[in-house]
């Protein structure tokens, strides 16, 4: 496969679109994407998460953590998406906060699903 290699039109040195550091989103966007991703994501997790947490058991605390966190780190992408001034550096935090989020929500489901099947006879 040939190595794919920016156009010539391209401005500046070491432009090259192909490399992740290199997307719109990272480097010329506004920020807003990031909060309708973040805000979706966090609503798609709170389903199951809050339903843990009715449901009561020993798998509830964990659920509830990761709820508060949850919000907490969407309250973190609107704070630095108004207050931070724009550029990369806060697309980049913005980033870092939504793979925050994902990582606190697999974590989460994972110990919550090891505590409700410790719990199953055998």
């Amino acid at each position: 496969m040939p190595h794919r290699t920016p156009d010539s039109g391209m401005t500046g040195p070491g432009t090259d679109p192909t490399k992740v550091l290199d997307q719109p989103a990272l480097r010329t966007s506004s920020g807003a994407i990031w909060l309708v991703c973040s805000s979706i994501f966090t609503a798609v997790c709170l389903i199951p998460l809050i339903g843990i947490t009715v449901s009561g058991g020993a798998a509830a605390v964990v659920a509830l953590i990761a709820v508060v966190l949850l919000l907490c780190l969407l309250a973190a992408v609107f704070i630095i998406r108004f207050q931070a001034g724009p550029g990369p550096l806060r697309l980049r935090w913005l980033a870092a906060c939504m793979l925050a989020m994902a990582v606190v929500a697999l974590v989460a489901l994972i110990i919550c699903v090891a505590i409700v099947w410790a719990s199953v006879p055998r």
